[in-house]
């Protein structure tokens, strides 16, 4: 009995040191390399991934690295194999990928909203305006300058739509190209006391640094959503990553983070969890 005994615990002891192998295989990158994110630059300037990162790392065991490239390159990142997951907040091109099959599997996680930020002191050429287009209309008329992005990031594309909806076309003298993310494109405004489209998270953060004051927000068409993408089935790369990735955004602990995000610091939430 005793030597029974003694063989059957050795065989526990094997049985549990494999579980804690395979545990451990499952949770690091293949080949230890570490899981490549591509991000919109706004993640990146506005703080959220140095909350959301460590804590995805620590609970999973997987290490992370960052990309900030702007919404449209990294799809591209993501298409070409070169990421193993994407956050973006371009839905138009997202849900153009998905359909493709391109990527992998959507899944909108949070939001906030875009804002039009201009001058401190000229404030009142849009006060009053009815929506969105009424306060692009006003600052083209105003002789002010307008930088755009210009990079084919999700606020790119966004500030594109809402000049094409206005009629204006986006090739006027006075939209002038950053080909920059949102916190340089934000300093530009700054300097040359131009006006801007932002995602209101950067903005908020960076706003003691800025001569600039938000000047137009609340329409439903400033509404900024952001989505993780996978990478398609066939894609390789790191699969398992980047559905661990979207499970932690989509998790009770992931949306805590988000939705606590810039109270303490800022005063109010920048980023609201998507409803599950």
């Amino acid at each position: 009995m005793h030597a029974l005994s003694r063989r059957s615990f050795g065989s526990l002891w094997v049985f549990f040191l494999l579980a804690l192998i395979c545990i451990s295989c499952g949770k690091q990158p293949a080949g230890g390399r570490a899981l490549q994110l591509a991000t919109t630059t706004s993640l990146k300037d506005a703080g959220l991934l140095d909350e959301l990162l460590p804590a995805f790392e620590a609970k999973t065991g997987y290490r992370v690295e960052v990309n900030a490239l702007g919404s449209g390159k990294a799809l591209r990142a993501l298409r070409e194999g070169t990421a193993d997951v994407a956050i973006t907040h371009a839905p138009a091109e997202e849900q153009a990928a998905v359909a493709a099959g391109e990527v992998g599997r959507r899944s909108p996680f949070m939001h906030n909203e875009f804002v039009l930020v201009g001058p401190a002191n000229q404030v009142g050429i849009v006060a009053g305006a009815g929506d969105v287009q009424e306060a692009l209309r006003r600052i083209a008329s105003s002789g002010r300058s307008f930088v755009s992005r210009g990079d084919d990031s999700g606020t790119n594309q966004r500030e594109m739509a809402l000049w094409k909806a206005t009629g204006i076309g986006t090739n006027s003298a006075f939209i002038l190209r950053a080909n920059a993310g949102m916190g340089e494109t934000l300093e530009r405004a700054s300097d040359e006391g131009a006006f801007a489209l932002s995602d209101r998270a950067t903005f908020v953060t960076k706003q003691k640094d800025l001569k600039l004051a938000i000047v137009f927000q609340g329409d439903a068409a400033l509404r900024n959503t952001y989505a993780v993408i996978e990478p398609k089935a066939s894609a390789g790369g790191n699969a398992d990553g980047a559905r661990a990735f979207t499970e932690f955004l989509l998790s009770s602990e992931g949306r805590a983070i988000i939705g606590a995000f810039g109270v303490k610091a800022s005063g109010e939430p920048l980023f609201t969890p998507e409803s599950r």
